[in-house]
Parts: structure tokens; C-alpha cells; sequence
């Protein structure tokens, strides 16, 4: 496996003179994510039990909905990182091509980051906020708490999957099932190299406050461009670009 560092520089390599169309991509991701988010509240704004529950099955639809163009974002940002042609309808490219598979594979994460989120959720709706400023201080910091837990035990439970949308691009007769399951193999031995990539980012996620968050613009979509190159490593499109068995 390469090193971290030669992943990094893979990956602003593969960007030079693409990063207008890889930014866009991950904008329309963002905002599409960010309005289905808000029609969950505005669609269902009660605050009682029925409201909250199909506030949050609605939002789960949705999610299903989001990890096929995330499916197609990667499919972008592979293609890109080869020097193959992409552009801006590869977004759609699974939309066109068996969405059924990837709503499989998303199912199953989404079900992952479900049942993670549901202490906070029960956090947040069913118990009393409190009058007094320390009381509403104090329910702060526990949600934050727990939002950073399960934001940490989401990315590592589903750290094993992460090749997943980049197989079914690559194999497209590969079922959503059977690339979970590839990917669980492939990440074997690997999953806390990816996980330090990860955390390699984090000094310029943190550095980005400094811009109002602007940075992000680039950030983002250089995170996501080291994944390709990650995924490119573990297949030997670096070697002798044999196929996985």
C-alpha cells in the first residue's frame, strides 16, 4: 500500500485543472442533501410521537435517495482520478443504471447510522430541555456529546463497507449485497490505514473555521478524491492493474 502522503499527492495531482466540475459535484451533493433535510422539518413540523416518526422515515426515504447520487459522486471522482472522461451526469450514472442495488447497499448503512442515532434522537425529542441556563447549557453539551459519538462510531462501523459505491461503478454486474461483502474483504488489514487518512484531514477541517467554513469548498472534494486513490491502491491500479478475484 502506498503511503498516506503519496495518496494526498495523488489526489491533488488528479485534481489539477478539474477541480471546477469535482467542487460542483460535491456542491449539488451538499444542497440536495441540505433540502431534504428541510422539507423532513417542513413536511412534518409536530413535535409529538406520529410527526417525529414519520418526520424521521421520510428522511430515511430520502437518505436512500442521497446515497445513489453519492454513488454516482464517487463514480465521478473515479473516473476522474484514471483520466477517463466524466463529467457532471455522471452523477446520474446510477439513477440510469440499476438504482435497485444501491438502495440495497444503502439500506444497510442507513440502518447502521438508524439504530446509532436513535439515543440522541430519544435525547433530543423526549427529554425536557430545562428553563433555568444551566439546565439548557448542560442538555447542550450532553447532545453534542452524543452527536460526536455517534458521528465517531458511525464512520468506524461503516469504515468496512467504504469500497462499496466505487465496486458497483467498476462491476457493474455486481449486486449492492455482493459489493458489501467484496468490500468488507478488500478492507481487511486496511481499515485503519483509511482511517488515518481520515484523521489526516482534520487539521484543515479545523483550519477552515478561519476561512467561515470556505475552505471546505476544496477540502471536501480533496477528501473525496484521496478515497478514489485509496480505492485505486488496494485494487493495483498503481501496479499491474490486475482485476480482484
Amino acid at each position: 500500500m502506498r503511503s498516506i502522503r503519496s495518496l494526498k499527492t495523488s489526489a491533488r495531482g488528479a485534481m489539477s485543472g478539474r477541480s471546477g466540475t469535482l467542487i460542483m459535484a460535491m456542491v449539488i451533493y451538499t444542497a440536495v442533501s441540505f433540502i431534504g433535510g428541510r422539507l423532513a422539518n417542513s413536511f412534518f413540523p409536530g413535535t409529538d410521537a406520529a410527526s417525529i416518526a414519520i418526520s424521521q422515515a421520510f428522511l430515511f426515504i430520502m437518505t436512500l435517495v442521497f446515497g445513489i447520487l453519492y454513488a454516482g459522486v464517487r463514480y465521478l471522482y473515479l473516473n476522474a482520478a484514471r483520466g477517463r472522461e466524466y463529467s457532471l451526469s455522471d452523477l446520474l450514472h446510477f439513477f440510469k443504471n440499476d438504482p435497485d442495488k444501491v438502495i440495497a447497499a444503502t439500506l444497510v448503512l442507513s440502518l447502521i447510522s438508524l439504530v446509532l442515532s436513535l439515543p440522541v434522537n430519544f435525547y433530543l425529542y423526549y427529554l425536557e430541555v430545562g428553563t433555568t441556563l444551566e439546565a439548557k447549557m448542560e442538555w447542550l453539551m450532553i447532545s453534542a456529546g452524543l452527536a460526536l459519538f455517534v458521528a465517531a462510531a458511525s464512520e468506524v462501523l461503516t469504515l468496512p463497507f467504504e469500497m462499496t459505491y466505487y465496486l458497483m461503478g467498476d462491476y457493474p454486474e455486481m449486486s449492492g449485497f455482493a459489493a458489501l461483502k467484496k468490500s468488507v474483504s478488500m478492507m481487511k488489514g486496511n481499515m485503519g490505514k483509511l482511517l488515518l487518512l481520515k484523521i489526516s484531514f482534520l487539521p484543515l477541517m479545523f483550519l477552515s473555521v478561519f476561512t467561515l467554513y470556505l475552505a471546505l469548498i476544496w477540502i471536501i472534494p480533496y477528501m473525496e478524491m484521496s478515497f478514489a486513490e485509496f480505492y485505486r491502491d488496494m485494487i493495483g491500479d498503481f501496479a499491474d492493474n490486475e482485476e480482484i478475484k
